[in-house]
């Protein structure tokens, strides 16, 4: 396995997809065996070093959700949901695996020379400045094409032209002399804005060709990417999304475009070159489920997300609520139980995936993970890595 070590923090597992999904996403790369449903809960909290559940309640480390712990089931929480979910893992491999894991190397990618050929070669005039630790290339007044490429893990490149906009508006002039010392001055009239007809946005392989045409031009060979031109419902805007692949699936990295009648109004996507790490021993599907407790993966907010259906994730579903009728509840009787509401969600499904996981330095690893699907349909994501090749650093 690769010795290079991963940097985990923050939450690794939550909940990212909606109940009712299919629970496989065009990444996922292996579909995990199903096995007998015992083999599921014979891998404990003891194989995360956990407390045990005696040991676990209040202030032993886990709090109150720890306290829920047995071997065949965990707790954690939601994200997004108030309250608390209870994972048990039914019919999941016990059987550990390995993976392959993908870095990738903005460095070369990211100074003000590179930022002013790529300007160059898509049409933005002005020299490279430095602002808030990226090369921004073009006005900041909103007057005229700029791009802008960050120093991050991924070598972000962004651009934005608002000459090819629908939406546009007239220059707002400045506050008349004066005002600003004794109030006395007039404020001009704010700026009028309003739609213009720029025809139909491309669409069809024209759109996706216009995105292909601007990844060449920065130096990204679109052989590399499956191109997809979504669907808008409005004539007057395109957008293409160029999914990355590796070993022909979708990593979860992309270029996108939108595009109008007028042209290209803004481009995404990430210079950083793909490089491979190697292979990675990881955890079994069903130790995957008892590590959506871990607080260092719990279903928590934060963390990697890996990329769902287009490369991007879906939010958790909000739970369904009665239209407010204006009488508030009533008052908790004396001794009454406390509402502490638990979510019970049963994993059936596991796939081998990748998620971005980005160091605090911003370096940017694409690791192996899980997407485990819920028998509600509610899909859950957690870092497949085992704890060997994981650095726990604050730092």
């Amino acid at each position: 396995a690769a010795a290079v070590a991963l940097v985990a923090g923050g939450g690794g597992g939550y909940a990212i997809g909606a109940a009712g999904g299919d629970g496989n996403g065009p990444e996922a790369t292996a579909a995990m065996e199903a096995t007998d449903a015992g083999a599921a809960n014979d891998e404990s909290a003891d194989a995360l070093g956990l407390p045990e559940p005696a040991e676990s309640a209040g202030a032993a480390g886990l709090g109150p959700v720890g306290a829920m712990m047995d071997e065949s089931r965990v707790a954690g929480f939601w994200g997004g949901w108030f309250g608390r979910t209870v994972f048990t893992a039914a019919g999941l491999s016990a059987d550990p695996a390995t993976g392959r894991a993908w870095g990738l190397d903005a460095s070369g990618k990211v100074s003000a020379d590179t930022a002013a050929e790529l300007a160059a070669a898509l049409g933005v005039t002005g020299e490279p400045r430095l602002e808030y630790g990226s090369w921004v290339v073009g006005p900041n007044d909103g007057l005229g094409a700029t791009l802008t490429l960050t120093a991050d893990g991924s070598g972000s490149l962004s651009y934005w032209n608002p000459a090819a906009e629908v939406w546009v508006c007239d220059d707002t002039a400045d506050v008349a002399p004066g005002s600003a010392a004794d109030g006395a001055g007039t404020v001009a009239e704010p700026a009028r804005c309003g739609e213009r007809d720029a025809g139909p946005a491309p669409t069809g392989d024209e759109a996706a060709d216009a995105l292909r045409e601007r990844m060449v031009a920065v130096g990204v060979d679109p052989a590399d990417f499956d191109v997809v031109v979504e669907e808008t419902g409005d004539d007057a805007y395109s957008y293409v999304v160029a999914h990355h692949l590796v070993a022909g699936e979708r990593s979860g990295l992309s270029w996108s475009a939108s595009l109008t009648g007028a042209g290209i109004t803004s481009l995404y996507g990430f210079t950083a070159q793909v490089v491979d790490l190697g292979e990675y021993e990881l955890i079994s599907p069903a130790a995957a489920v008892q590590r959506l407790n871990d607080p260092r993966f719990g279903a928590a907010v934060g963390g990697p997300l890996r990329a769902v259906d287009g490369g991007v994730a879906a939010s958790v579903p909000e739970p369904e609520v009665d239209e407010p009728d204006g009488v508030p509840p009533a008052a908790p009787a004396p001794g009454s139980a406390i509402a502490w509401p638990v979510q019970q969600v049963t994993i059936t499904g596991a796939a081998l995936g990748l998620t971005l996981v980005s160091a605090a330095d911003g370096a940017a690893v694409l690791a192996p993970s899980y997407e485990l699907t819920g028998d509600d349909g509610s899909v859950w994501s957690v870092l497949a890595v085992a704890d060997t090749y994981l650095a726990f650093d604050a730092d």
